[in-house]
């Protein structure tokens, strides 16, 4: 071969593989898990690991069965643990994949739902709940109650809840569990329950019975945590045309790449739920029965009807699903390719909406699904969480570009605040100074 065939032979050559390497470097993936050492984005991976002592601590005092952590920092995943066991006979540890029923951390969720329907125009905030749900058209405010056969008169309020109350919980609708035993004798007699149920029944059937029951308060005058997002739920499919779990499915989920946050699964995942526990009297913690009464079975992810999508306390999933998540609204609603909602809204979301209404459970207040923190619990003003009543918790902290989830399974444990506090102060322990 000549010199002239040569070079053209090394610039042909050089072509192809410029070619392909820039083919390549286009058609790069977005993954959706980046993993990095804390030390890479200024934690101390030392500091972090008493994260795990933590948790023994607890499940050797029998208060928790364990728990599973994620902390992400800068994007990346940097801590991540699975302490304690899954089963009652210790056989079977906490793993990554586990699925944990998240309860009310389904609120955050169908919320972001309820808010890509208003960037669409298809609901506004000022907008009557009885525009999506009849019954809400004219509302009454509960006046006396009587507990020996769970009658109440009513008169009519002034007002009808609107959509932005039911987001913020000042619309009025109750939990029973939250105003024993006024609410939960008259949510019993209705057969609405407070959480998801195995049962045969649709939110469509529960928001219609709520929206003829009485409100607690005048819409808008206060704070009460309650069935709001359940309610919201509701709104939801009408405005969207979508059963509520298709439709969280095809605009948050599936967009975000999760494998496993839904409202139900088929039976043959009911191996990778864990088990859930209840508190004792003497402070440790006992499994839940299997029949918690007419409305609720442990395991109604798996079993069941499978037909009732409670926007408020419907899902369940692993921890890293949820993580994808709280990194899409850290990133002001995007991840990757998926873009759930505007900048804007996204930071709408977790800015207090209470205006002059009082938050009665402490310092900060409320966005539109989302307590927002004024720099209580050992957290920095700004970051913004929710929890479950099986004892899960998150929260998104934008000043430190952290998220932190820890998913435990015991039905309102007495040991979440305390064991909360400790975790935030592991967690910023751990940022180098």
């Amino acid at each position: 071969m000549n010199l002239k065939n040569i070079l053209l032979a090394l610039s042909a050559s050089c072509l192809f593989f410029a070619c392909k390497t820039e083919k390549k470097e286009t058609t790069v993936v977005f993954e959706k898990f980046q993993l990095a050492t804390p030390e890479s984005v200024g934690m101390v991976s030392d500091s972090l690991a008493k994260i795990a002592d933590l948790v023994n601590e607890y499940v050797a005092a029998k208060k928790y069965p364990g728990a599973v952590t994620l902390i992400a920092k800068n994007g990346k995943i940097i801590y991540e643990s699975e302490v304690g066991w899954s089963d009652t006979t210790r056989t079977e540890p906490y793993r990554k994949d586990h699925l944990f029923r998240l309860a009310s951390m389904t609120k955050p969720i169908v919320s972001v739902a309820a808010m890509q329907l208003v960037e669409q125009g298809k609901l506004k905030l000022e907008d009557p709940v009885g525009k999506y749900i009849p019954s809400f058209m004219e509302t009454e405010v509960l006046q006396d109650f009587n507990p020996a056969d769970s009658s109440y008169t009513s008169v009519p309020s002034q007002s009808i809840p609107t959509v932005a109350q039911l987001l913020t919980h000042t619309a009025g609708v109750p939990y029973g569990f939250v105003n024993p035993p006024v609410y939960g004798a008259i949510l019993a007699k209705n057969g609405i329950p407070d959480l998801a149920t195995h049962l045969p029944m649709t939110i469509e059937e529960a928001a219609s019975k709520l929206g003829d029951l009485p409100l607690t308060h005048e819409p808008g005058s206060q704070w009460l945590y309650g069935l709001n997002t359940d309610v919201l739920g509701r709104v939801v499919e009408v405005a969207s045309g979508m059963a509520l779990d298709d439709y969280v499915r095809e605009h948050i989920t599936q967009p975000l790449g999760v494998e496993h946050l839904d409202f139900y699964f088929p039976d043959s995942l009911t191996s990778k739920l864990t088990i859930p526990y209840m508190p004792t009297q003497d402070g440790t913690v006992s499994p839940l029965p299997e029949y918690m009464g007419p409305l609720y079975i442990p395991n109604y992810p798996t079993t069941g009807a499978k037909t009732y999508m409670s926007g408020g306390s419907g899902m369940t999933g692993t921890a890293r699903d949820y993580y994808l998540f709280c990194q899409a609204m850290l990133n002001d609603g995007s991840l990757g390719d998926a873009q759930l909602l505007k900048p804007e809204t996204a930071k709408l979301m977790h800015q207090n909406q209470l205006d002059t209404i009082t938050y009665p459970w402490g310092a900060g207040g409320f966005g539109y699904g989302f307590h927002v923190s004024t720099g209580e619990s050992g957290r920095p003003a700004g970051n913004y969480s929710w929890g479950g009543a099986f004892s899960t918790t998150f929260w998104i902290d934008p000043t430190n570009e952290l998220v932190v989830i820890q998913l435990r399974q015991v039905l309102q444990s007495p040991y979440n605040q305390e064991i909360d506090g400790k975790l935030a102060q592991i967690v910023y322990g751990a940022l180098k100074q």
